[in-house]
């Protein structure tokens, strides 16, 4: 709870209040009025801290030297990604989270990620005496992306040679001719990455979507799409991102929060420990569109143990159309012109239609089926859920989260159960009693 218990009969006069009001305005003033008092001015917001960072290295480094471990790699990079999250922009941490993570990616024969890794940590100002075992992981990551060439890895090597004497400060046994053998000995294939992108000639009027379909119009002025040409089996024809996506909270260390691909080698966002990006587009991707806001409150509902994807979805939701809109006051503007604009089909801006607009998107109606057609699965599973419950008690659990009412055939006219349908009464087995005798 965000709030403290507020007394019964405080709550009670609220509630009959709150029925008196019939506006939405004085509705939320009413609760608004009763809950503030309440309301918990410390919510154990999460942020960046020196002290959660070094927790989650050392977490990092446990799972990574525990080799019989399960998936010890993949527990040791989510380990290590926490301790980067939560390091603050700066700090000696996060140049040692990222030069962690290096390592165990350069195990897993993730040489190219190990190098974004490797990067980033010089950049942060990784400690001098330490400098050389991390241009020699290096020079053995070009080795092994690059076997011909020799300039990226006799530069490693030099940079390594250079902060040698500050390593044998404090580890005069440091051999980096025996290192760099032992390693090159070890190293693996680079693991394949497979990124499947599909291209399409693009479409002068809809966006994404291939010159091999259009819109049309019918004579009531119904859109529909047809095709321009013989299309082959396999063939794409529409290509687009979702207007937002999210993950579920036990992804939040190994997925992008921006894209939901899976990512190895993340970098964190800079104000807050709670959202990791596959790199710095979609990073700079979600800021620009909602996280500059949702920055400020997803540590608190990360913390809500009822927090699940339709919330968060919701928050990205709400926040990048606020965002695209400008302002609370453009956003209701934007909305009431979307309205008016209902039944008149998809909105095309300047001749162009994109269908991940504002515009577009709050045009969709949830509430319409979008089809007669379902799986017949997921019919058994509906039918054998819903037919042995009766209507009043399908009805109890909706009214609090749906304000309009279902207007379905079976709702509507209030069909029996399956226990009180003939047919199933009569295969039902009787039960007789037991005469005595």
């Amino acid at each position: 709870m965000f709030y403290n218990s507020p007394p019964r009969e405080a709550r009670k006069i609220a509630e009959k209040q709150f029925a008196q009001k019939t506006a939405f305005k004085d509705k939320f003033e009413v609760v608004w009025n009763f809950i503030s008092p309440y309301i918990k001015e410390n919510r154990g917001k999460l942020i960046k801290t020196v002290g959660q960072s070094m927790l989650w290295r050392e977490i990092g480094n446990k799972e990574y030297t525990t080799a019989k471990n399960k998936n010890y790699l993949r527990k040791s990079i989510e380990a290590y990604t926490k301790s980067i999250a939560f390091a603050p922009v700066g700090s000696k941490e996060l140049s040692l989270a990222y030069a962690n993570r290096s390592a165990v990616l350069f195990r897993a024969s993730l040489y190219e990620d190990c190098l974004l890794d490797i990067e980033r940590s010089l950049k942060a100002d990784y400690p001098d005496k330490l400098k050389t075992k991390l241009y020699v992981r290096q020079a053995l990551c070009f080795e092994a992306l690059k076997p011909g060439s020799h300039i990226e890895k006799s530069i490693s090597m030099a940079n390594a040679m250079q902060w040698l004497p500050d390593l044998k400060k404090y580890n005069q046994k440091y051999d980096i001719i025996k290192e760099y053998s032992k390693m090159i000995n070890e190293l693996k294939k680079p693991r394949e990455i497979i990124e499947f992108i599909p291209e399409i000639n693009d479409n002068a009027i809809i966006v994404g979507a291939s010159d091999a379909i259009e819109l049309k119009k019918t004579n009531k002025n119904d859109q529909h799409i047809v095709a321009t040409r013989d299309i082959k089996s396999g063939e794409f024809i529409y290509i687009s991102e979702p207007f937002a996506a999210t993950i579920s909270n036990d992804l939040r260390f190994t997925n992008c929060w921006h894209c939901c691909r899976s990512t190895w080698a993340s970098v964190p966002c800079d104000n807050c420990p709670n959202a990791i990006y596959c790199s710095d587009i979609c990073k700079k991707k979600a800021w620009d569109s909602y996280h500059n806001i949702e920055c400020l409150v997803l540590g608190e509902l990360s913390q809500h143990a009822l927090l699940t994807t339709d919330y968060t979805l919701t928050v990205k939701l709400f926040l990048k159309t606020l965002n695209l809109a400008g302002s609370l006051v453009e956003l209701k503007k934007k909305v009431d012109d979307i309205d008016s604009m209902k039944n008149q089909g998809p909105i095309f801006t300047n001749g162009i239609l994109d269908l991940n607009t504002i515009d577009n998107f709050y045009l969709l109606d949830y509430l319409k089926p979008t089809s007669n057609e379902s799986n017949f699965e997921v019919l058994l599973g509906a039918l054998g859920l819903y037919h042995m419950i009766p209507k009043s008690n399908r009805f109890l659990p909706l009214g609090k989260t749906d304000l309009i009412s279902c207007k379905c055939k079976a709702c509507v006219e209030n069909w029996p159960t399956v226990n009180n349908l003939p047919s199933y009464q009569i295969e039902d087995i009787p039960i007789y009693e037991h005469k005595q005798h």
